[in-house]
């Protein structure tokens, strides 16, 4: 790979032969000294978790102030789980609001079509033209019915559309078909 390294003795000004120059990766292979049952994470001033790429890294490799965040660790799986049912929460919640804000974008174009509908009908063009503003704003109601149903749905917590990966696929039962892998779950 031809790294250079250079080594700096106490006569150049470097204090007991400080190496430097030397690789910034460091590839580390299945035998690293590194914990499985530790989970390490960061949460900021308004308690919202990020998990860390890597149990190693720190706030300013990821880019975060640490003046605005704290590094924690959970080790075991009993805080790991609970860590992660916290996350779950998080992340369901950021979800809802993504959704119920997508939908009040919405009721504006609907409210606009409303309102042009009783415009036209207002104004009496034919027979014709009032039936079919009519009937859009039948259809525009119901929609907006949808819509507030669809919001409500958001914040009943029975309604869950989302799942883990590790939910969705079933697993191999054959004692050779996790050879060589780390253990997952809990």
């Amino acid at each position: 790979m031809g790294f250079d390294v250079v080594e700096r003795r106490k006569s150049h000004g470097a204090a007991d032969g400080l190496v430097l120059g030397a690789p910034a990766i460091i590839a580390r292979n299945s035998s690293s000294v590194t914990k499985d049952n530790v989970f390490r994470y960061f949460v900021n001033q308004k308690g919202e978790i990020m998990p860390a790429p890597d149990s190693r890294i720190t706030l300013r490799q990821c880019g975060l102030d640490p003046s605005k965040w704290r590094v924690f660790e959970a080790v075991g799986a009993k805080e790991i789980e609970k860590i992660s049912l916290m996350l779950s929460k998080q992340m369901f919640e950021k979800k809802k609001q993504m959704k119920v804000q997508q939908h009040l974008r919405e009721k504006f174009t609907l409210d606009q079509l409303q309102f042009r509908c009783k415009l036209r009908l207002a104004q009496g063009y034919s027979k014709d033209d009032e039936d079919m503003n009519r009937k859009i704003l039948v259809k525009a109601q119901k929609a907006e019915e949808m819509m507030y149903k669809a919001i409500a749905s958001e914040f009943d917590p029975t309604c869950r559309n989302t799942s883990l990966a590790i939910e969705a696929e079933e697993q191999s039962t054959s004692k050779l078909a996790h050879i060589g892998q780390k253990k997952q779950g809990i």
